[in-house]
């Protein structure tokens, strides 16, 4: 009797591969280290994967999907860009492999780019701003949230100088929603703001 296909064979391969990234590099990702991980079979996963790049891209999409959990409940572009950074500075390498996927797409114009959607959304709720206008808000705001949590990561999630980037994060976040707003007041209320580390 032939085994049905599991549905989620291609998800759990996924994440298993995002626990090896997480704990050894791009080195540890290997098809043999993630059957073992993902409990399955390196035939399995050929079944599924024809090589490498098709689990790279499996991986991206998952995290991804984990990053849009991490801001869809955002209250605001300040909490938006908090949410970002705390999932950057927990997955300092699933965070490469969103924004490898994010320049990619945006340089070929793909979609989806689920991420960038809310941010865009929440943009225009927050500031009014649509069309180009939003374009290009959305575009310095996302350079600004992934600069930082990149600067953050190699400065030390914890130290004066990661503090220091992200409230300089926050303090352009609001000259940039002020340029772009218009007529709009933002809230600059620094306790909301405020970075309390992970």
């Amino acid at each position: 009797m032939t085994r049905a296909p599991d549905p989620q064979l291609e998800q759990r391969v996924a994440k298993a591969a995002l626990r090896l990234l997480d704990a050894g590099g791009v080195p540890a990702i290997t098809l043999r280290a993630v059957a073992r991980e993902a409990r399955t079979t390196t035939p399995s996963i050929y079944g599924r994967f024809t090589n490498r790049d098709k689990l790279l891209q499996s991986m991206k999409h998952e995290a991804g999907m984990e990053a849009v959990g991490a801001v869809r409940r955002a209250r605001n572009t300040s909490d938006f860009i908090k949410r970002v950074v705390e999932f950057g500075l927990r997955h300092p390498r699933r965070l490469e492999l969103i924004v490898d996927a994010f320049g990619s797409r945006l340089a070929a114009n793909q979609q989806p780019m689920p991420v960038y959607e809310l941010l865009k959304e929440q943009l225009t709720e927050e500031t009014g701003v649509q069309g180009t206008k939003r374009e290009q808000l959305a575009m310095a705001v996302a350079s600004l949230a992934l600069g930082t949590t990149r600067g953050m990561i190699a400065a030390g999630n914890d130290t004066p100088m990661a503090k220091d980037l992200y409230r300089t994060c926050l303090g352009a976040l609001q000259l940039l929603l002020k340029a772009f707003s218009g007529l709009h007041t933002i809230d600059s209320n620094r306790s909301a703001l405020g970075w309390t580390g992970i």
